[in-house]
């Protein structure tokens, strides 16, 4: 399998890859108990922009993952599914200029416009039948109109483009490599993601061993919400306070579940090479991603705050567009663990049936 890294072009093999990631998964696990707030922070500004450039411009090459030809009076689907993210892309962009301008707005219409798109993601992926795909997104529209009322309509959510998207669909990425491969390398990977996960819960160290200073904790400000519900989450505290989230070890256990999975997300997108293809990208448009990048780190050098609000766009719209892949991999999931149990009982000895004397 031919890759390229940086510049530099080389082969590797699925073993190789996998190694690689498992060593990527470890590094980032030692990072983030060092220094967890930091290594988010710079994750997020260093590396998050190169990452949403990438593969916003990876996933359009491929259509979105959307089945080709499919048309409605037409209108090829996908389009209609562009200008629900268009439309949704929008209304979440008023609501952080309306916060930012301390102008009070229900996020209501935000957060079940986000819920619409991931649904009809699905839609747009797996149903064929137009009849069946009406009846779903019509399902989902009400399911969301009865929900809105509830205390976890916003917190789902919050999960669904945070912790969901960088750690829940980056494993099942893990397991349907493992899954396709069917080599021991791809599932040591799936351990070791795993077992640095779990390690933040069974090692704690001290708390009184590192402290967030007055720059991180300014930075780091429009994050907490998921620290805060996250602590609640595992039980780890109320999260009701500064403290809990900066200075606790059940504050810390989460900060570093965060600093891996975001950190190790985008390092194992940039270790993909033989499925991103690097050398293939048109050289304007890698010249225009890499302009894009050294603008946004320009602007995070300036003001963290502005460079947030700057590249906020992308951020959403980078999980909004890898929906239907999200979905089509858990599809792959369901598909080769089918497989296997139906070879598995295929070579199952079969009990010979006694005689009667």
């Amino acid at each position: 399998m031919k890759g390229t890294v940086g510049l530099l072009p080389m082969k590797l093999t699925t073993d190789g890859v996998n190694y690689l990631n498992a060593g990527l998964m470890v590094a980032s696990c030692a990072v983030a108990y060092a220094v967890p707030f930091e290594l988010f922070l710079f994750s997020y500004a260093v590396l998050g922009p190169l990452h949403y450039l990438t593969e916003i411009s990876w996933l359009h090459d491929r259509n979105y993952f959307v089945q080709p030809g499919r048309t409605v009076r037409g209108v090829r689907v996908e389009r209609y599914w562009l200008a629900l993210v268009g439309v949704t892309l929008a209304v979440m962009l008023f609501g952080l200029f309306a916060e930012k301008a301390a102008i009070k707005v229900s996020p209501v219409w935000e957060i079940a416009l986000l819920y619409l798109v991931f649904v009809s993601a699905s839609v747009v992926v797996l149903i064929r039948n137009r009849v069946a795909a009406g009846a779903m997104i019509a399902v989902a529209a009400l399911a969301v109109a009865l929900f809105s009322g509830s205390a976890y309509f916003g917190l789902f959510a919050v999960f669904l483009v945070t912790i969901v998207h960088v750690f829940v669909f980056t494993a099942a990425f893990i397991l349907l490599g493992a899954l396709k491969s069917k080599s021991r390398s791809g599932l040591l990977s799936l351990g070791v993601f795993a077992l640095c996960a779990v390690s933040f819960f069974v090692y704690v160290p001290d708390a009184q061993g590192y402290a967030a200073g007055g720059f991180v904790r300014e930075t780091y400000a429009s994050f907490q919400t998921l620290n805060a519900e996250l602590l609640k989450l595992f039980h780890l505290g109320g999260g009701r306070s500064l403290s809990e989230i900066y200075d606790s070890a059940g504050g810390l256990v989460v900060m570093r579940l965060i600093a891996f999975a975001y950190t190790y997300h985008y390092l194992n997108w940039f270790s993909k090479t033989s499925i991103i293809k690097w050398h293939a990208v048109p050289k304007a448009r890698t010249a225009a991603i890499l302009g894009l990048w050294v603008c946004s780190l320009a602007l995070y050098a300036r003001s963290y705050e502005l460079g947030f609000i700057a590249l906020y766009v992308l951020s959403v719209l980078h999980v909004m567009l890898e929906f239907p892949l999200n979905h089509q991999s858990f599809a792959g999931i369901a598909k080769e663990l089918t497989a296997l149990a139906a070879a598995a009982r295929t070579r199952a000895p079969r009990s010979v049936p006694k005689l009667a004397p």
